[in-house]
């Protein structure tokens, strides 16, 4: 099967999303390790036998309702590329308008954020992103979203 191919049947499976070819190109990027210009480049190319079961898992499980930021692990928020589990939320891009306007408030070159309810980091580390200056905080009941907020903020640095 080429990746073209396990596009076309992905995207009719998912077809009762809005998103379904951009969720299927998602999916097979994830399960074959490759780029969206790989994907557009090398569409006709065929898949090893790995990447097309991997990609068919991954398909199922979307059709069961899995978030994608869930089947790959990952979620871009701000520019950064964020580690996700079911632990946490996704972050979505509304919450991207928080961060706005925390900046937009934020106007010294030194203060302090807090973050209650950090989940995967996204806000904290979104606007510590932009204010290297602060001392930033996030916090969070959940132990395990508190490891991969940490995950996430040491990845990033």
């Amino acid at each position: 099967m080429t990746a073209d191919e396990a596009l076309r049947q992905a995207t009719r499976r998912l077809s009762a999303s809005p998103s379904a070819r951009l969720d299927a190109e998602v999916l097979l990027m994830h399960a074959h390790g490759v780029d969206r210009t790989w994907l557009y480049t090398w569409g006709d190319r065929e898949l090893p036998a790995e990447s097309v079961a991997r990609f068919e898992a991954l398909v199922e499980r979307r059709v069961a309702g899995w978030p994608v930021a869930y089947l790959t692990g990952r979620r871009e928020f701000w520019g950064l590329e964020l580690d996700t589990s079911p632990a946490t939320l996704i972050p979505r891009p509304d919450t991207e308008r928080l961060v706005e306007a925390a900046l937009a408030v934020a106007t010294t070159a030194r203060g302090t954020l807090l973050d209650l309810g950090t989940g995967t980091g996204a806000v904290a580390l979104a606007f510590a992103s932009e204010r290297p200056g602060w001392r930033v905080l996030g916090v969070d009941v959940e132990s395990e979203a508190v490891a991969l907020a940490s995950a996430n903020g040491t990845r990033l640095g």
